[in-house]
């Protein structure tokens, strides 16, 4: 399977909350006597029910300068987010997006924060770059599922550097078995030797933990890898709400920088300088271009491989025409969803194109570093149920390929060869698919 790092994302992420203010169905804000604010309920250092975040904090300072009372709906930051509040215009701002987001027009950056280094400090193994060689050798903590499920930065670095199979994955996302807090009580427990976390939650909850835990900043805002580690974090509104609501909080930031600068301080964020072009850029015109596609969500969540490039439906990476795409057109002509799959075929399509693109290609179309799976599995081939899921939990290492048992349990292994399997019957297109209950896209 792939040498992709076993997040998103991510961030991204990855997990700094998206905080919205609530407008109207028109352009501009309905009410300017109420800033209604969106925010997930249980997310600290971001936000929660009990406006104890540091975007709650931002959140009052806002309304107070506008002169406005404030009142929060709370949504879980989830999939589907944007597209219940601010893309189904109930909202009017997001508090915490990387600059240049592209769904929204962003302001100017509040903040620069980054991915740091968290360890015990009475066992500092004198590590400060993703470079050193100690870092094969360890326990290392990562959030591994960002958003879209794309992995965050850190750990597409690590799996750019061979540092695969000594990684321990962890939640971006908070639930019964992990909270965003559990990396940093792993590291506090020893369960890992080292974590990497984007910077605002470790800062927080660091300082909690029963033994004194170091935090130190990645030497490096972008890695050689070419994967940003470092994020400027803005505030985003719609489009058309760029010229009203966007320039109104273009001066609130530029008139109290210094204390939202102290509220951040207060919470333990590791910050870096805001560069001048940085600052500039957020107070484009109206009726400027749209800004470039910018990083995922915070925790920024994960960057996508810009390496890695979609072969043709339909064909494989040297273009020769495939059984499976010969079955999209036949069951294309007859009507049949060739993108409609099991829950257990969907999840294995997460898994497939978080661990194991990079090598066996884009929807398992295979590459020029591993073969094409969908071959391997089928009647002609020689990889059997039995022996793809003792592969993927033992792995082929004098082929390069590690074991994958510390990252995938026995079920998602099942579930990563259903998704092979559907590809390689021609049940399943290439592309993104859906099961019956999914709702429409955002």
């Amino acid at each position: 399977m792939s040498r992709r790092p076993g997040r998103l994302l991510g961030i991204l992420l990855c997990t700094a909350s998206l905080v919205l203010v609530s407008g109207a169905l028109r352009a501009g804000p309905q009410d300017p006597k109420q800033l209604r604010v969106c925010a997930d309920p249980d997310n600290l250092p971001f936000s929660n029910e009990r406006q104890e975040g540091f975007e709650n904090r931002i959140a009052q300072l806002l309304a107070q300068e506008m002169q406005a009372t404030l009142k929060y709906t709370w949504w879980p930051q989830r999939r589907g987010f944007l597209r219940n509040t601010i893309q189904a215009r109930t909202c009017d701002l997001l508090i915490g997006v990387p600059k240049e987001y592209d769904p929204v027009f962003t302001t100017m950056p509040y903040y620069r924060s980054t991915y740091v280094f968290v360890y015990r400090q009475d066992r500092d193994r004198g590590i400060r770059s993703l470079d050193d060689t100690v870092l094969r050798h360890i326990k290392i903590g990562v959030n591994l599922i960002g958003y879209d499920y794309t992995n965050t930065p850190p750990a597409h670095a690590l799996g750019a550097r061979g540092v695969v199979g000594n990684l321990v994955g962890f939640g971006t996302f908070y639930s019964a078995d992990q909270r965003p807090e559990s990396i940093i009580d792993a590291v506090a427990r020893g369960d890992v030797d080292i974590a990497i976390v984007w910077g605002p939650l470790a800062g927080y909850f660091a300082p909690r933990e029963s033994v004194s835990l170091a935090v130190v900043p990645l030497p490096d805002s972008v890695d050689r890898t070419g994967l940003p580690m470092a994020y400027d974090m803005a505030m985003g509104v719609r489009r058309a709400d760029r010229a009203t609501l966007g320039a109104q909080l273009n001066d609130i930031i530029s008139r109290r920088q210094a204390e939202i600068t102290r509220i951040l301080a207060e919470y333990h964020v590791p910050t870096l300088a805001l560069s001048r072009a940085a600052i500039s850029a957020g107070a484009a015109p109206a009726g400027s271009p749209p800004p470039p596609p910018p990083p995922p969500p915070a925790p920024p969540p994960p960057a996508r491989d810009a390496t890695a490039s979609r072969a043709p439906a339909g064909r494989d990476t040297a273009g020769s025409r495939t059984p499976a795409g010969r079955d999209t057109v036949r069951t294309a002509r007859a009507g049949r969803d060739s993108l409609l799959v099991s829950d257990d075929e969907y999840q294995g399509w997460k898994w497939f194109h978080v661990y194991c693109y990079r090598c066996h290609g884009t929807d398992a179309l295979g590459s020029t570093l591993a073969p094409n799976l969908r071959h391997s599995v089928s009647p002609q081939g020689t990889v059997t149920r039995d022996v793809f899921l003792t592969t993927v939990r033992e792995g082929r290492i004098a082929k390069g390929m590690p074991s994958w048992n510390a990252l995938l349990n026995q079920r998602q292994i099942e579930q990563l060869y259903a998704y092979v399997k559907a590809r390689s019957e021609g049940r399943l297109a290439p592309g993104r698919p859906h099961r019956a209950s999914d709702p429409s896209p955002q």
